[in-house]
Protein backbone atom coordinates (compact mmCIF):
# COMPACT_ATOMS: atom_id res chain seq x y z
CA UNK A 1 0.00 0.00 0.00
CA UNK A 2 1.33 3.39 -0.55
CA UNK A 3 0.47 4.95 2.70
CA UNK A 4 2.80 2.39 3.98
CA UNK A 5 4.70 5.66 4.49
CA UNK A 6 2.73 6.83 6.99
CA UNK A 7 3.53 4.37 9.16
CA UNK A 8 6.04 5.90 11.20
CA UNK A 9 3.79 8.57 11.48
CA UNK A 10 0.82 6.97 12.94
CA UNK A 11 2.66 4.60 15.09
CA UNK A 12 4.23 7.54 17.03
CA UNK A 13 1.05 9.71 17.20
CA UNK A 14 -1.49 6.33 17.91
CA UNK A 15 0.91 4.62 20.26
CA UNK A 16 -1.30 5.47 23.42
CA UNK A 17 -4.44 4.83 22.33
CA UNK A 18 -5.27 8.97 22.48
CA UNK A 19 -8.43 9.68 20.75
CA UNK A 20 -7.55 13.15 20.50
CA UNK A 21 -4.45 12.35 18.41
CA UNK A 22 -6.51 9.76 16.40
CA UNK A 23 -8.58 12.77 15.24
CA UNK A 24 -5.40 15.02 14.42
CA UNK A 25 -4.71 12.21 12.36
CA UNK A 26 -7.32 12.09 10.47
CA UNK A 27 -7.83 16.00 9.85
CA UNK A 28 -4.01 15.89 8.21
CA UNK A 29 -5.69 12.94 5.37
CA UNK A 30 -8.05 15.16 4.94
CA UNK A 31 -5.86 18.37 4.51
CA UNK A 32 -3.30 15.91 2.44
CA UNK A 33 -5.71 14.98 0.05
CA UNK A 34 -6.93 18.11 -0.30
CA UNK A 35 -3.78 18.81 -1.46
CA UNK A 36 -3.20 16.17 -3.51
CA UNK A 37 -6.11 17.25 -5.53
CA UNK A 38 -5.18 20.56 -6.04
CA UNK A 39 -1.90 18.92 -7.30
CA UNK A 40 -3.63 16.67 -9.62
CA UNK A 41 -5.69 19.71 -10.61
CA UNK A 42 -2.42 21.43 -12.06
CA UNK A 43 0.10 18.52 -13.09
CA UNK A 44 -2.18 16.05 -15.58
CA UNK A 45 0.54 14.66 -16.95
CA UNK A 46 1.45 13.36 -13.47
CA UNK A 47 -2.59 12.19 -12.95
CA UNK A 48 -2.30 8.51 -13.07
CA UNK A 49 0.15 8.40 -10.20
CA UNK A 50 -1.26 10.75 -7.98
CA UNK A 51 -4.63 9.12 -8.79
CA UNK A 52 -3.39 5.78 -7.11
CA UNK A 53 -1.83 7.18 -4.21
CA UNK A 54 -5.16 9.77 -3.48
CA UNK A 55 -6.79 6.11 -3.92
CA UNK A 56 -4.83 5.13 -1.37
CA UNK A 57 -5.28 7.71 1.05
CA UNK A 58 -9.21 7.57 1.04
CA UNK A 59 -9.03 3.90 1.45
CA UNK A 60 -6.31 4.07 4.30
CA UNK A 61 -8.88 7.06 5.95
CA UNK A 62 -11.54 5.49 5.53
CA UNK A 63 -10.41 2.59 7.73
CA UNK A 64 -9.34 5.34 10.33
CA UNK A 65 -12.59 7.09 10.18
CA UNK A 66 -14.16 3.91 11.30
CA UNK A 67 -11.86 3.12 13.75
CA UNK A 68 -12.46 6.48 15.05
CA UNK A 69 -16.79 6.10 15.06
CA UNK A 70 -16.23 3.05 17.16
CA UNK A 71 -14.08 4.62 20.03
CA UNK A 72 -16.15 7.99 19.78
CA UNK A 73 -19.88 9.12 19.55
CA UNK A 74 -18.51 13.09 20.51
CA UNK A 75 -19.48 15.66 18.23
CA UNK A 76 -15.81 16.42 17.27
CA UNK A 77 -15.15 12.84 16.47
CA UNK A 78 -18.13 13.29 14.23
CA UNK A 79 -16.95 16.33 12.58
CA UNK A 80 -13.45 14.81 11.99
CA UNK A 81 -15.24 11.95 10.26
CA UNK A 82 -17.54 14.03 7.68
CA UNK A 83 -14.44 16.80 7.48
CA UNK A 84 -12.71 13.70 5.63
CA UNK A 85 -15.40 12.20 3.47
CA UNK A 86 -16.03 16.07 2.25
CA UNK A 87 -12.95 16.16 1.25
CA UNK A 88 -13.28 12.84 -0.45
CA UNK A 89 -16.19 13.50 -2.56
CA UNK A 90 -14.66 17.27 -3.31
CA UNK A 91 -11.75 15.19 -5.00
CA UNK A 92 -14.04 12.98 -6.62
CA UNK A 93 -16.80 15.70 -8.37
CA UNK A 94 -14.04 17.60 -9.12
CA UNK A 95 -14.16 17.69 -13.23
CA UNK A 96 -11.02 16.96 -13.90
CA UNK A 97 -10.50 13.92 -11.54
CA UNK A 98 -13.61 12.30 -11.70
CA UNK A 99 -12.42 9.70 -14.45
CA UNK A 100 -9.86 8.88 -12.59
CA UNK A 101 -9.95 8.90 -9.01
CA UNK A 102 -12.15 5.14 -8.12
CA UNK A 103 -14.94 5.88 -5.70
CA UNK A 104 -14.67 4.17 -2.41
CA UNK A 105 -17.84 4.36 -0.71
CA UNK A 106 -17.47 4.57 3.67
CA UNK A 107 -17.74 1.62 5.35
CA UNK A 108 -21.65 0.79 5.90
CA UNK A 109 -21.27 0.75 9.90
CA UNK A 110 -20.13 4.33 10.02
CA UNK A 111 -22.75 5.40 7.75
CA UNK A 112 -25.72 3.88 10.18
CA UNK A 113 -23.65 4.96 13.18
CA UNK A 114 -23.67 8.75 11.81
CA UNK A 115 -27.37 8.50 10.41
CA UNK A 116 -28.95 7.75 14.04
CA UNK A 117 -26.77 10.45 15.65
CA UNK A 118 -28.31 12.72 18.06
CA UNK A 119 -26.29 15.50 16.11
CA UNK A 120 -28.86 17.20 13.45
CA UNK A 121 -25.37 18.63 12.27
CA UNK A 122 -24.02 15.55 11.80
CA UNK A 123 -27.32 13.96 10.05
CA UNK A 124 -27.20 17.15 7.04
CA UNK A 125 -23.35 16.82 6.42
CA UNK A 126 -24.02 12.79 6.77
CA UNK A 127 -26.58 13.39 4.08
CA UNK A 128 -24.93 15.79 2.36
CA UNK A 129 -21.75 13.45 1.35
CA UNK A 130 -24.11 10.58 0.71
CA UNK A 131 -26.20 13.53 -2.17
CA UNK A 132 -22.19 14.17 -3.18
CA UNK A 133 -21.65 10.07 -3.43
CA UNK A 134 -24.68 9.88 -5.90
CA UNK A 135 -23.54 12.62 -7.75
CA UNK A 136 -20.30 11.31 -8.07
CA UNK A 137 -21.80 7.70 -9.39
CA UNK A 138 -24.49 9.29 -11.38
CA UNK A 139 -21.53 11.04 -13.42
CA UNK A 140 -19.28 7.74 -13.47
CA UNK A 141 -22.17 5.73 -15.31
CA UNK A 142 -22.58 8.70 -17.88
CA UNK A 143 -19.46 8.67 -18.23
CA UNK A 144 -19.08 5.06 -18.45
CA UNK A 145 -21.53 5.18 -21.00
CA UNK A 146 -20.24 7.22 -23.30
CA UNK A 147 -16.28 5.95 -23.00
CA UNK A 148 -14.10 4.35 -25.61
CA UNK A 149 -13.65 0.61 -25.35
CA UNK A 150 -9.63 1.05 -24.36
CA UNK A 151 -10.90 3.92 -21.77
CA UNK A 152 -10.06 4.41 -18.63
CA UNK A 153 -13.16 4.64 -16.90
CA UNK A 154 -13.98 2.97 -13.44
CA UNK A 155 -16.36 0.09 -13.75
CA UNK A 156 -18.16 -0.51 -10.47
CA UNK A 157 -19.96 -3.93 -10.07
CA UNK A 158 -23.27 -3.93 -9.71
CA UNK A 159 -23.49 -5.21 -6.18
CA UNK A 160 -21.50 -2.27 -5.19
CA UNK A 161 -23.38 -0.46 -6.55
CA UNK A 162 -27.09 -1.73 -4.94
CA UNK A 163 -24.75 -1.75 -1.47
CA UNK A 164 -24.48 2.28 -1.77
CA UNK A 165 -27.85 2.55 -3.10
CA UNK A 166 -28.62 0.90 -0.53
CA UNK A 167 -27.73 3.86 2.43
CA UNK A 168 -30.03 5.76 0.41
CA UNK A 169 -32.67 3.71 0.63
CA UNK A 170 -32.74 3.37 4.08
CA UNK A 171 -31.94 7.16 4.94
CA UNK A 172 -35.00 7.78 3.13
CA UNK A 173 -37.22 5.50 4.31
CA UNK A 174 -36.41 6.36 8.01
CA UNK A 175 -36.81 10.28 7.36
CA UNK A 176 -38.91 10.25 4.46
CA UNK A 177 -41.30 7.19 4.35
CA UNK A 178 -41.95 6.00 7.96
CA UNK A 179 -40.46 2.93 6.82
CA UNK A 180 -37.71 2.79 9.31
CA UNK A 181 -35.06 -0.33 8.93
CA UNK A 182 -37.57 -1.73 6.18
CA UNK A 183 -36.20 -4.53 3.53
CA UNK A 184 -38.71 -5.19 1.77
CA UNK A 185 -37.55 -2.64 -1.24
CA UNK A 186 -35.16 -2.84 -4.06
CA UNK A 187 -31.67 -2.40 -2.07
CA UNK A 188 -32.78 -2.02 1.40
CA UNK A 189 -30.61 -3.01 3.82
CA UNK A 190 -32.81 -2.10 7.11
CA UNK A 191 -29.66 -0.51 8.26
CA UNK A 192 -27.86 -3.74 8.90
CA UNK A 193 -30.41 -4.50 11.89
CA UNK A 194 -30.61 -7.87 12.75
CA UNK A 195 -33.69 -9.12 11.72
CA UNK A 196 -34.74 -10.42 15.43
CA UNK A 197 -33.33 -7.25 16.80
CA UNK A 198 -36.05 -5.45 14.53
CA UNK A 199 -38.32 -7.49 15.95
CA UNK A 200 -37.59 -6.98 19.60
CA UNK A 201 -37.76 -3.23 19.25
CA UNK A 202 -41.09 -3.42 17.22
CA UNK A 203 -42.48 -4.95 19.89
CA UNK A 204 -41.61 -2.94 22.91
CA UNK A 205 -42.24 0.32 20.70
CA UNK A 206 -45.82 -0.68 20.39
CA UNK A 207 -46.09 -0.52 24.26
CA UNK A 208 -45.70 3.08 23.52
CA UNK A 209 -49.23 5.55 22.72
CA UNK A 210 -49.24 6.09 19.21
CA UNK A 211 -45.77 4.95 18.29
CA UNK A 212 -44.55 2.46 15.86
CA UNK A 213 -40.52 1.46 15.27
CA UNK A 214 -41.49 2.23 11.06
CA UNK A 215 -42.36 6.02 11.77
CA UNK A 216 -39.87 6.67 14.98
CA UNK A 217 -37.17 8.77 12.97
CA UNK A 218 -39.64 10.42 10.47
CA UNK A 219 -39.37 13.99 10.58
CA UNK A 220 -42.45 14.13 13.04
CA UNK A 221 -41.03 11.86 15.70
CA UNK A 222 -37.16 12.20 15.20
CA UNK A 223 -35.42 13.04 18.37
CA UNK A 224 -33.05 14.59 16.14
CA UNK A 225 -36.04 16.50 13.54
CA UNK A 226 -39.03 16.84 15.69
CA UNK A 227 -38.61 20.02 17.53
CA UNK A 228 -38.14 21.44 13.58
CA UNK A 229 -40.79 20.21 12.19
CA UNK A 230 -43.43 21.02 15.18
CA UNK A 231 -41.83 24.90 14.82
CA UNK A 232 -42.60 24.67 11.17
CA UNK A 233 -46.29 23.21 11.58
CA UNK A 234 -46.30 26.14 14.98
CA UNK A 235 -45.24 28.97 12.73
CA UNK A 236 -47.81 28.29 9.78
CA UNK A 237 -50.74 28.08 12.23
CA UNK A 238 -49.45 31.75 13.98
CA UNK A 239 -49.63 33.46 10.36
CA UNK A 240 -52.78 31.66 9.87
CA UNK A 241 -54.17 32.35 13.69
CA UNK A 242 -57.67 34.26 12.96
CA UNK A 243 -58.73 31.62 10.21
CA UNK A 244 -58.37 28.54 12.58
CA UNK A 245 -60.38 27.19 14.95
CA UNK A 246 -58.10 25.00 16.41
CA UNK A 247 -54.51 23.85 16.88
CA UNK A 248 -52.42 21.00 16.16
CA UNK A 249 -51.23 19.16 19.26
CA UNK A 250 -48.37 16.81 17.58
CA UNK A 251 -46.77 15.36 16.60
CA UNK A 252 -47.83 15.21 13.05
CA UNK A 253 -48.92 12.63 10.95
CA UNK A 254 -51.02 11.57 7.98
CA UNK A 255 -53.62 10.89 9.82
CA UNK A 256 -53.74 13.91 12.58
CA UNK A 257 -53.57 16.32 9.25
CA UNK A 258 -56.69 15.00 7.60
CA UNK A 259 -58.52 15.13 11.18
CA UNK A 260 -56.98 19.00 12.13
CA UNK A 261 -58.73 19.60 8.89
CA UNK A 262 -62.01 18.27 9.99
CA UNK A 263 -61.94 20.28 13.29
CA UNK A 264 -61.26 23.48 12.19
CA UNK A 265 -57.54 23.26 11.78
CA UNK A 266 -55.66 24.53 8.60
CA UNK A 267 -55.46 22.59 5.32
CA UNK A 268 -52.09 20.96 4.85
CA UNK A 269 -51.46 17.40 2.84
CA UNK A 270 -48.53 14.88 3.87
CA UNK A 271 -46.76 15.91 0.75
CA UNK A 272 -46.66 19.71 1.33
CA UNK A 273 -46.14 18.90 5.30
CA UNK A 274 -42.80 17.05 4.61
CA UNK A 275 -41.46 19.21 1.88
CA UNK A 276 -42.55 22.31 4.00
CA UNK A 277 -40.29 20.80 6.83
CA UNK A 278 -37.12 20.12 4.50
CA UNK A 279 -37.34 23.79 3.58
CA UNK A 280 -38.05 25.52 7.06
CA UNK A 281 -34.55 22.73 7.63
CA UNK A 282 -32.89 24.39 4.45
CA UNK A 283 -34.04 27.99 5.70
CA UNK A 284 -32.36 27.42 8.79
CA UNK A 285 -28.99 26.37 7.59
CA UNK A 286 -29.76 22.89 7.43
CA UNK A 287 -29.55 22.17 3.84
CA UNK A 288 -28.54 18.54 3.68
CA UNK A 289 -30.86 16.52 4.29
CA UNK A 290 -33.20 18.25 1.54
CA UNK A 291 -30.05 17.88 -0.87
CA UNK A 292 -30.34 13.68 -0.72
CA UNK A 293 -33.68 13.46 -0.67
CA UNK A 294 -34.53 15.98 -3.63
CA UNK A 295 -31.52 13.60 -5.37
CA UNK A 296 -32.48 10.65 -4.35
CA UNK A 297 -36.36 11.25 -5.28
CA UNK A 298 -36.33 13.25 -7.97
CA UNK A 299 -40.16 14.08 -8.55
CA UNK A 300 -39.68 15.86 -4.98
CA UNK A 301 -37.50 18.48 -6.65
CA UNK A 302 -41.15 19.13 -9.25
CA UNK A 303 -43.26 19.15 -6.09
CA UNK A 304 -41.48 21.45 -4.32
CA UNK A 305 -41.25 24.31 -7.33
CA UNK A 306 -45.12 23.35 -8.04
CA UNK A 307 -46.04 23.99 -4.17
CA UNK A 308 -43.58 27.37 -4.02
Amino acid sequence: MQTAYFQPLEDALLSNGDSTAQLSLLQFYATLLDRWTAFAVSQPTKLKDTSTKMKDLIDHGSLLAFTVSQNSTSQASQSAILSFYESVTATLLDPSLKASIRILTPPSQLVYTLQFSSSLATLSRLCATLASYKLAFEAAMLQKAGAAQDSVVQNYPKDYLNHFNGFLMDVCNCLWRGKALHTGDPNALGCLIDSKVAAALTSYVATMDAMTLPSLFSFSTSPTLCLLAISYVRELEDSREHDIEKRHAGPVSQASLRQLEVDGGFKLSWQDYRLGVLQYLENAGVPGIGSLMYNTMKHLMAARNNSG
